[in-house]
């Protein structure tokens, strides 16, 4: 900016540089996520832990800042490049699974083949009670569906072919293919029936 001559060609400059600054913040926010993920998960157990203890603290700020990359690394969001992003930060994600502006514990979450997480759905987020924090597993079973907002709470999977429907909850217990509304959730009657998985999960890219 020292070369300029006037302030318009100053601005036209700083204009300029915006789109790689903006690069630039997005990749190093993302490695430092990266890397703060990754080094929290270090020594977090199962189990139930006191709100104020290690364990306690790794898990609240694991989750936020899971939350916040969904702000601030949103092109890492809802499109192919989640599932790469999710794995790199410890879950355990399967080959073809969509996913959104899913929140989630990565060392907790497992996401089977095909399985699909639409809009703003959790995934072994913890659980608070009488100063006392739960946290465990979640699976998201293979071709699995969970609803916008919906949410696999720790200890709980969507079953395999399974359906856990828009501001729902995953049940303790369900059956393939079963499919649940509501929270606490309450079976639906669903007919399931043959379809050609080559116009829907399986298409081809050409």
């Amino acid at each position: 900016m020292k070369d300029t001559t006037s302030v318009p060609e100053a601005v036209v400059r700083s204009l300029a540089m915006l789109p790689a600054g903006g690069i630039l913040t997005m990749a190093v926010f993302a490695v430092l996520t990266l890397i703060t993920v990754r080094l929290l998960s270090i020594g977090m157990t199962e189990g139930w832990h006191p709100v104020r203890s290690r364990v306690g603290w790794q898990v609240w700020a694991t989750e936020r800042l899971m939350d916040s990359s969904r702000t601030f690394l949103f092109p890492l969001y809802a499109s192919m490049l989640t599932p790469i992003w999710l794995r790199l930060l410890g879950a355990d994600i399967g080959k073809d699974v969509e996913a959104s502006t899913v929140l989630m514990v990565p060392k907790f979450t497992k996401v089977a083949d095909g399985a699909f997480l639409a809009d703003d759905t959790m995934v072994a987020s913890y659980e608070l009670g009488g100063g006392w924090l739960y946290i465990s597993r979640a699976k998201i079973g293979k071709r699995a569906f969970l609803g916008n907002s919906g949410m696999a709470a720790p200890g709980r999977r969507v079953p395999k072919h399974g359906l856990v429907a828009v501001l729902s909850a995953a049940p303790e217990k369900a059956k393939s293919g079963s499919s649940w509304l509501g929270s606490p959730p309450v079976r639906l009657r669903r007919a399931s029936g043959d379809g050609d998985s080559s116009r829907t999960s399986s298409r081809t890219r050409n």
